[in-house]
């Protein structure tokens, strides 16, 4: 009981610090100066950088939607989001007539915003989901487009109304692109997942796990190209995709990939593993595994045992 109240607690203090390195990714770039020069370019990687470490350590923190209708509310939010940043970007430009320091902050948002526009709508996995998305994004982008063309004839084609259509258009063929129900920001990995609360050390990690059988066989520790630690490896399968496990800025993620990320390929090879069935003989698809592999540790950060289910939306197994 003790140890959950010191969890939640720790819980509490990283999503302050989340939340303070978000808000100060847009505080700061009140402090950009009107000339582009080396400090303009350093505050304005500092923002870059800071929304990063915020928002998706802050994402990462929450449960993910126990039901379709918490799905959609959260959907919403980012999409919300999304526009008041976004509209704030191209507001600027207005203000400031198109000066390079309202057209640099503006870029900035607009990349933030389709970013929270691909997590909106990027997900879309039912049938019915994705003929929502393909309505509402590729509305969204035609309709984008016809603004723009207004707008610049509206303000007869001045610097600032082009500078608006050009990042409009921009992001209409984003939002078109994600209106198919793919993510153009995320084409190399599955979703990746994180377990809030775990702090044991990878190779600690691995040894608690090492005699779980899994889909993908045991854990080993080794060497992803994207990860500079050790990471904890779940395969190669026949097929190439593998699992991975490693610390980031102190939280642990789950991923998924091709062997193409292994410093060394053949070595890989040699771990290669013919997909293994749970007890009630069940294989995941690759693109469910970061997810079921992600509640096999939460499981044990929860409780400290160690088991393997195919099952995962079960907590209690």
């Amino acid at each position: 009981m003790e140890d959950n109240r010191e969890k939640k607690k720790s819980l509490k203090k990283e999503q302050f610090f989340d939340i303070l390195c978000l808000v100060a990714s847009y505080g700061i770039l009140l402090l950009l100066p009107g000339e582009i020069n080396v400090l303009f370019y350093l505050i304005y990687g500092a923002a870059a950088f800071l929304f990063c470490i915020g928002f998706f350590r802050l994402g990462f923190t929450f449960d993910a939607p126990a039901d379709s209708k918490a799905e959609r509310a959260v959907e919403c939010f980012y999409a919300v989001y999304g526009i008041l940043i976004n509209a704030a970007g191209l507001y600027g430009i207005c203000q400031d007539h198109g000066s390079a320091r309202s057209i640099m902050i503006a870029t900035l948002l607009l990349i933030e915003a389709l970013v929270l526009f691909a997590l909106a709508g990027g997900g879309s996995k039912t049938p019915g989901a994705r003929r929502i998305a393909v309505i509402v994004f590729r509305t969204a982008a035609v309709l984008l487009v016809i603004f723009g063309i207004a707008f610049c004839i509206w303000k007869h084609f001045s610097e600032a109304s082009v500078m608006i259509a050009t990042m409009l258009l921009i992001e209409s063929i984003c939002l078109w692109k994600i209106g198919s129900g793919s993510n153009p920001f995320n084409t190399l990995t599955p979703e990746i997942q994180t377990v809030p609360g775990l702090r044991i050390p990878i190779a600690q990690l691995q040894q608690a796990f090492a005699g779980v059988e899994t889909q993908l066989g045991y854990p080993r520790v080794g060497k992803v190209k994207t990860i500079k630690q050790d990471s904890i490896i779940y395969g190669p399968s026949e097929e190439g995709f593998f699992i991975y496990g490693y610390y980031q800025f102190g939280r642990f993620y789950i991923a998924g990939s091709t062997n193409a990320l292994f410093p060394d390929p053949e070595d890989a090879q040699e771990h290669a593993v013919t997909e293994i069935p749970d007890r009630d003989g069940v294989l995941l698809a690759a693109e469910e595994l970061p997810k079921a592999y992600a509640e096999m540790f939460a499981r044990y950060a929860k409780s400290g045992k160690a088991q393997w289910s195919a099952d995962y939306r079960d907590q209690t197994k």
